[in-house]
């Protein structure tokens, strides 16, 4: 190529060095580097109190916003009613299938409860991201179509590096998408993650999330130095302020997540367990069922096993017994018999200012029986005593185990 280079005038000579180097210039940049481990701060969140797509009459002006929202518990309902005008000048309905709703709702909730911790790894090829919630996606970014799957449904996604952040475009719906925006910072070391509602092209609403590395979160919270939330102060509130973060109150300070203990520890220290019975019903009394019978039994194995019971019933865990019987035209029962294992917490909400007290699932184990009403009550009252003996035996070899 020089050879060639050398024959042509000079002129062309600098015209083609120029074209080179251009070239050279315009070559991709590297992908900005996404992955690792990375939590959430919530005091740099900025969450709107109401996010969504407009509900599906409503579509009609474009955009999402104010009252009608769809998905995950929105205002909004599930269309599927038609696709005609409406009368006096109301926006069409749009219609909407059993897939998009499922697509609408889920990916709406995970919007509005991001998770607390993200598992990114990049390769060349490939981003995959996995989060505490039990969510995990691979992404190509070449900006072709994807065919990701959200359970059963499919949800076709495209991905692209663009200007040094991730962009992942879910179709969601006709006319609806969710965009989410990976985008990493240097200094301080953080990901940022914006999740923006998209309806007929137009903008709506946004989440925006700041992730830290775990060394970073953790910190901020032992060094009770109080983050700036997101949304800038009024000048009123910066005139407030304490002169110094030592001085910062608790309830300024930004909120932890406490670590996540392993698998089992739930059950880790039981000593009181109450018995709750559900009403058997009158089919079940004449399939021989006995409500009292049932809740002396159960209480008896766990006071065999060592554990106790408050004298007014007020236990915080407790076992509950729940059978529905049905009764064949030729006399033979049938009953669902479920055993549990609860315990009632106080737990806060995303969407609710204050403590919540709810009832939290720890172990269950259920079934169906079915025989002669003679026979039937014992073969019920068999499968209850061995299920709540399978949760004595749990709960026994958690707590011979070490402590984590």
């Amino acid at each position: 190529m020089s050879l060639r280079i050398a024959r042509c005038l000079p002129g062309v000579f600098i015209v083609l060095a120029a074209t080179a180097a251009a070239q050279s210039s315009q070559s991709p940049p590297p992908s900005p580097a996404i992955s690792g481990i990375w939590v959430l701060n919530p005091a740099l969140t900025v969450r709107p109190a109401e996010i969504g797509f407009s509900a599906p009459w409503g579509q009609g002006g474009g955009g999402s916003g104010g009252e009608g929202r769809s998905g995950g518990g929105g205002r909004g309902r599930r269309g599927g009613f038609g696709s005609g005008g409406g009368g006096d000048g109301a926006p069409p309905m749009i219609r909407e299938s059993i897939d998009d709703g499922t697509r609408v709702q889920q990916l709406t909730g995970e919007a509005r409860t991001p998770p607390n911790q993200l598992t990114i790894v990049q390769k060349e090829t490939s981003v995959s991201i996995a989060d505490d919630q039990g969510h995990s996606r691979t992404f190509h970014p070449d900006g072709r179509l994807d065919e990701l799957t959200l359970g059963t449904v499919s949800l076709p996604t495209t991905t692209r590096w663009d200007a040094g952040s991730l962009v992942v475009l879910f179709d969601v719906a006709s006319g609806r998408q969710l965009r989410y925006t990976f985008t990493p910072s240097a200094n301080p070391t953080r990901l940022l993650v914006s999740i923006r509602f998209i309806e007929r092209g137009h903008q709506g609403d946004e989440v925006r999330l700041t992730y830290e590395p775990p060394e970073a979160h953790a910190r901020a919270v032992l060094s009770g130095t109080p983050e700036t939330p997101a949304p800038a102060a009024s000048p009123a509130s910066a005139a407030s302020a304490p002169a110094s973060p030592a001085s910062a109150s608790a309830v300024d300070m930004p909120s932890a997540r406490p670590a996540v203990l392993p698998p089992g520890s739930e059950l880790r220290g039981l000593t009181t367990i109450g018995t709750t019975v559900d009403e058997i019903g009158s089919l079940g009394v004449a399939c021989g069922l006995d409500q009292a019978k049932i809740k002396t039994s159960i209480a008896r194995i766990l006071a065999d096993a060592g554990f106790k019971t408050r004298p007014d019933g007020n236990e915080d865990t407790y076992v509950i017994l729940s059978v529905v019987t049905s009764r064949l035209s030729d006399g033979m029962c049938v009953s669902r018999y479920d055993a549990s294992l609860v315990s009632d917490a106080d737990v806060t909400l995303p969407y609710l200012k204050g403590l919540v007290a709810v009832q939290v699932p720890l172990m269950h184990q259920g079934g169906m029986a079915g025989g002669s009403p003679a026979a039937h009550a014992s073969a019920i009252m068999d499968a209850l005593v061995k299920s709540v003996n399978g949760f004595v035996a749990q709960i026994r070899a958690v707590n011979k185990s070490p402590a984590p």
